[in-house]
């Protein structure tokens, strides 16, 4: 028998990986059998140098491991054998299509080996693949000017034609100032004058890095050119009408247009070039408003094409409002444009490609489609959320075939995904196939036999059985057959008391069920949740109150957990008795909880001492037990903690050493000044100073700094006082109970 990890590779086809959409069978187009020999199945290729199919048979195994595929480029190129180098560069840019670096690579390595048509190829071939990429169009422009004869008209008009390829694939990048440069100086080298103008009106209304240059740039051309040349005919007509209404000559007859033209004098030139700036320069203080909005967005972006390195949180959040600032501009081109120019570098992260689906269904469900056929097929074939997606985009639009294709095909490249199954069981549900639904359900029973994927799968029939086919005895019996194969399993245990419970059952036969699940090995936490549904039932439904007893006394066995103690030699016993039965500030015997501290700092919150209970409205019955702040059982008398100190906020700061103030208990209050002391230059000492000293000087404290609610401007009247004490917004004050 062939090795089961062996069963499913990638095809090291050079075209991507392609899905039939048209076949209703789930036969993989992109992968095959590779339970034969690896060199059938692998592709490995004899004549090749002798390390070459160890790394070939690295790559197949993972073909999405990116090291891999640049040590098997590396060494081919290494062994400086070509057939390798082909086969390693088609195999690798399949994978990895955005790499342009390695396309630039492979095309240097043929023109080296003298293949000037097979660079032309690959050259096209990463264009097509990187249509927004100005580097590789550039990269191409140059090596058809290097290898061309520019002096013969064919060669030009091709040069011409990649020209317009490369400005309407890339023109409206940000940083495609090159490829326009290049563009205007071929122009110009042709003489084509009229289309050098026709380039600067695009490149001027584009946002780009260099806008301010291109201005520039068309200045000069302005005043290196006669109008008449540079101009097109409508335009010449239009500016010429305006010379000549400022001229006061509105008498002009269309048949002398051409003659006056030809006799223009170098004061109406001046005013031809003046019109011809003035209007570009409108253009141009446009086009500076919109790059002064995405300045920002632009300069924070410090990747520009694809690696497979990670980008960082900072780049992708960078990113995501760049692209929340196009959709708010509401231009459809720039924001497609921006999507793609994110998707170059963010390529491997599927977050994009929804977002930009989804926009795109808005406009256009077929672009919205090929989203989903790009990033599924190309950049993310084993990426399970986007091909989710895909097929629920699919499903929506009424296309249930392409839907059960995609999840089919997905499930067999990437075999034991729970939620690709239960999608394709939804899918077939929502349309009424609940016998498929069934059949899928169990077909993955049989797939994870013996493993806790069986028993979540058999609840999920048993509940597709009970509520949709309304079937409880076939319910029952698939949950039977699951719990005689994994006992210990609380799921399907709890599944059959529901099922039990809401169906026409013997009065016992839930309690029976729970009987059953509770002499199962099974944790703690779940004994504690069927235990407590067998009390409720019994007090529900039960006709005896021994069997009632029973089950509260081993019910209170469930609910007792052990801990260690702060030594580490003592466990102390949680009793399961609720809490809210005592009153406030009150705990039970034997508890290690701190009661709730209040919010609220006020004292009318505070809890009450154990003796003053009698004097208060509440009834306490002998032997009570009062709180203890111990972390210790109860085995003594009980104390009580009337104040502790996590009941007040202390005004110190966090940083400041520890000090212990005496908390004024019943102090009377005392008079602003000393009446028994001769009065002072400045009264304001003896308030300052009396009853509670201040505290000792040093870099964090003082009167200021130990007042927290208190600016450090305040004048010293406000520091520890008689005043402060007794009135004072602080916990501690002298309203406190007495001890």
């Amino acid at each position: 028998m062939a090795d089961p990890r062996k069963r499913r590779r990638f095809s090291p086809a050079v075209n991507p990986p392609t899905y039939d959409l048209s076949t209703t069978d789930c036969d993989v187009l992109t992968t095959e059998d590779c339970s034969g020999s690896d060199e059938e199945s692998c592709g490995v290729e004899s004549g090749m140098p002798p390390e070459f199919n160890t790394f070939w048979k690295t790559v197949m195994w993972k073909p999405f491991n990116f090291h891999a595929w640049t040590k098997l480029v590396a060494y081919a190129e290494s062994e400086k054998h070509l057939p390798a180098c082909r086969k390693a560069y088609d195999a690798f840019l399949t994978y990895f299509p955005l790499c342009h670096i390695y396309w630039k690579k492979y095309a240097d390595l043929e023109e080296h080996y003298g293949n000037k048509g097979e660079t032309e190829k690959i050259f096209e071939r990463a264009v097509k693949a990187n249509p927004l990429n100005v580097n590789m169009w550039t990269n191409y422009i140059q090596f058809l000017k290097k290898t061309m004869n520019m002096d013969l008209p064919k060669s030009v008009d091709k040069l011409r034609g990649v020209f317009r390829e490369a400005a309407k694939a890339s023109g409206m990048e940000f940083h495609s100032d090159v490829l326009w440069r290049m563009y205007i100086e071929f122009e110009i080298q042709q003489k084509n004058l009229k289309e050098v103008t026709v380039l600067f009106d695009r490149v001027l209304t584009i946002p780009t890095q260099l806008y301010k240059t291109h201005y520039e740039r068309f200045r000069a051309f302005v005043f290196t050119c006669s109008p008449i040349e540079m101009l097109s005919t409508e335009e010449l007509d239009w500016i010429h009408s305006r010379v000549q209404l400022e001229s006061d000559n509105d008498q002009i007859a269309a048949e002398d247009s051409d003659d006056c033209l030809e006799s223009l004098t170098e004061s109406d030139i001046a005013k031809f070039r003046e019109h011809i700036l003035k209007i570009r320069e409108q253009l141009y203080i446009l086009n500076e408003a919109e790059v002064e909005k995405r300045w920002t967005f632009e300069e924070s972006i410090k990747r520009l094409y694809f690696y497979a390195i990670p980008m960082n949180a900072k780049q992708l959040q960078n990113w995501k409002k760049y692209l929340e600032f196009e959709v708010s501009q509401g231009q459809h081109e720039r924001i497609v444009l921006l999507y793609e120019r994110c998707l170059m570098s963010c390529a491997l992260y599927e977050d994009f490609w929804l977002l930009y689906a989804q926009y795109m269904e808005g406009h256009s469900v077929e672009g919205a489609r090929s989203i989903f056929e790009r990033a599924c097929r190309i950049h993310l074939p084993i990426k399970y959320g986007i091909h989710l997606q895909w097929a629920a985009f699919e499903e929506k639009h009424g296309c249930l075939d392409s839907a059960r294709d995609i999840l089919c095909h997905f499930e067999q490249r990437t075999p034991g995904l729970a939620i690709v199954r239960l999608r394709r069981v939804g899918l077939e549900q929502r349309n009424g196939n609940l016998q498929e639904a069934e059949r899928l359900l169990k077909e993955a029973m049989q797939i994870s036999a013996g493993t806790k994927l069986e028993g979540f799968y058999a609840v999920k029939l048993s509940r597709l059985i009970l509520k949709l086919q309304r079937d409880p005895h076939k319910a029952k019996t698939v949950l039977g057959e699951a719990i005689k194969k994994d006992p210990d399993n609380p799921h399907l245990h709890m599944c059959m008391l529901e099922i039990k419970m809401s169906t026409d059952e013997a009065e016992d036969a839930p309690l029976v069920c729970l009987e059953e699940a509770l002499k199962c090995k099974l944790s703690d936490d779940s004994k504690k949740i069927l235990s407590q549904k067998r009390l409720e039932f019994l007090e529900d439904f039960g006709s005896s109150l021994a069997s009632w007893m029973d089950a509260y006394n081993e019910h209170q066995t469930y609910l007792k957990t052990k801990r260690d103690d702060d030594d580490g030699n003592k466990d102390i016993v949680k009793d399961s008795i609720s809490e809210d039965c005592y009153p406030p500030g009150v705990l039970p015997p034997s508890s290690s909880l701190k009661p709730e501290v209040p919010s609220d700092k006020s004292t009318k919150y505070a809890p009450q001492p154990a003796e003053s209970l009698s004097k208060a409205n509440v009834s306490v019955p002998e032997n009570f037990p009062t709180v203890s702040y111990s972390s210790k059982a109860n085995t003594t008398t009980p104390t009580v903690e009337l104040y502790p100190s996590s009941n007040y906020h202390s005004p110190r700061p966090y940083f400041a050493p520890k000090r212990t103030y005496g908390a004024p208990q019943n102090a009377p209050m005392q008079p602003f000044f000393n009446q028994f002391s001769a009065p002072r230059e400045n009264p304001f000492n003896d308030f300052h100073q009396a009853i509670i000293p201040p505290p000792p000087q040093g870099p964090f404290s003082g009167p200021f700094m130990d007042n927290f609610r208190m600016p450090f401007n305040i004048p010293p009247i406000f520091g520890y006082g008689p005043w402060f004490q007794n009135f004072g917004a602080q916990a501690w004050n002298r309203f406190f109970p007495p001890q």
